[in-house]
């Protein structure tokens, strides 16, 4: 009588073990990358925000730029009535706080192309 193919219980009782620790490490791992996904998730938005914010700033010295440029073409720069200092810096502050808001008003759309370029490596990513 050929009893090998008859499982003690104690195999049976390894058996499931092994099951269990093998579900266990499958619960453990899918948390882990379910965790690994939202970490992703956060820091993409984060990056997303700084490029924002980075296109913005850059459109906004660029009107800063053109402004300054603009005002430099002033024909009537010592005419009738003389500019002081002090207008002059008032002038400046007065650009670079146009400028801004401009630019984070959507200003002519510089921090739109910027940001829209930047960000396609983002969503090409492949993530697994």
């Amino acid at each position: 009588m050929d009893i090998s193919g008859i499982v003690s219980t104690s195999d049976i009782r390894a058996s499931q073990m092994r099951e269990a620790r093998l579900d266990a490490e499958t619960d453990r791992f899918q948390a882990i990358m379910a965790s690994a996904m939202e970490q992703l998730e956060r820091n993409e938005e984060a990056d997303r925000a700084e490029i924002r914010q980075a296109a913005e700033m850059f459109e906004a010295y660029f009107l800063q730029m053109m402004f300054r440029e603009m005002r430099r073409t002033n024909f009537d720069e010592d005419g009738f009535i003389p500019r002081s200092n002090a207008e002059r810096i008032f002038t400046e502050m007065m650009d670079e706080t146009i400028s801004d808001k401009a630019a984070a008003q959507g200003g002519f759309g510089l921090a739109d192309m910027i940001y829209q370029q930047m960000t396609r490596d983002l969503e090409n990513r492949v993530v697994f």
